[in-house]
């Protein structure tokens, strides 16, 4: 084991310690049972992973290695469901869902350039309880380089996680006030707006916030009311089934009106997000590799 993998190591150990014993959530968000109960409602028994989404085809009909199953085997975990083992074992079949992006959620890094995103069909299986079949793919990052991936919010998130993993912390605070330059007060309007808001981006707003704020980062400080208007939008995006609502509106009086399905993506992301301590842990291991190359420690 390197030494950055043992610092992330330690820094996992003492985040979860720190999450565990303070009790205190980042923010005021949906409920955790209800986001359980959707998370494991999705749950393929066939397959041992979760079919993408409810209602909106064809997702209702997919089943997505990467990223889905990928991020909410760890939100299982987060939220203390037997479901997670289960998930991670079965990811163990295809290489365990990496997609060269969306790992960097869970602590691991990420290639230096983003490509356009493809996919790959892996195999069929068919749903007893469901009584279709479902495909199964996987979500592929290759071949034509994004060269504006910086107008895309998430993006810009996933680029700033890097960077603190790599121990940069001034990169990751120039990244974040890019995304916070896109925030119009109601939603992250970038490259992809196309007249409704997409809610993960609201949750990965808060997974960096609080990774730079555990960081130390000084910057976090001026955009508090922002992540807190995120974490009040999540809430109010959590459907009846427990999930959290993939697009939304506002309307010209305020109100805050749901768009499209729901699906396990968003919701993965919004529990790692609020209730995990990856967060923490990016955030503490990039501290910690700043302080190593400091030559006052040396």
């Amino acid at each position: 084991m390197g030494v950055g993998q043992l610092l992330l190591l330690v820094a996992v150990l003492v985040a979860s310690l720190l999450q565990a014993s303070s009790g205190v959530l980042a923010c005021y968000g949906p409920r955790v049972d209800g986001l359980r109960g959707f998370l494991e409602a999705q749950y393929v028994p066939e397959a041992g992973l979760l079919r993408a989404a409810v209602a909106a085809y064809p997702d209702n009909a997919t089943i997505w290695v990467a990223s889905d199953n990928l991020l909410a085997a760890r939100a299982l975990l987060v939220l203390g469901s037997p479901l997670a083992g289960r998930v991670l074992e079965a990811l163990e079949r295809y290489g365990g869902g990496f997609d060269g992006v969306h790992e960097v959620l869970i602590g691991y890094r990420i290639p230096g350039v983003f490509y356009e995103a493809g996919e790959v069909v892996l195999g069929e299986v068919y749903s007893h309880s469901l009584g279709a079949v479902l495909v199964v793919k996987r979500e592929l990052h290759c071949c034509r380089v994004m060269e504006d991936w910086s107008q895309y919010a998430d993006l810009v998130v996933y680029r700033a996680l890097d960077q603190l993993l790599a121990g940069d912390i001034a990169g990751a605070e120039r990244l974040y006030r890019l995304l916070m330059s896109m925030w119009d007060g109601r939603g992250f309007r970038d490259a992809a707006f196309s007249g409704a808001y997409e809610s993960y981006k609201l949750a990965l707003a808060v997974y960096l916030h609080r990774a730079l704020a555990a960081a130390g980062s000084p910057v976090v400080g001026e955009y508090w009311g922002v992540v807190e208007e995120c974490c009040r939008l999540l809430k109010l995006l959590q459907r009846g089934d427990g999930s959290i609502a993939t697009h939304y509106r506002v309307d010209d009086n305020g109100a805050v009106v749901p768009v499209g399905d729901a699906n396990v993506e968003t919701t993965s992301i919004t529990v790692l997000a609020l209730y995990s301590a990856y967060p923490l842990a990016a955030g503490l291991h990039a501290r910690m590799l700043e302080l190593l190359q400091d030559p006052a420690c040396g």
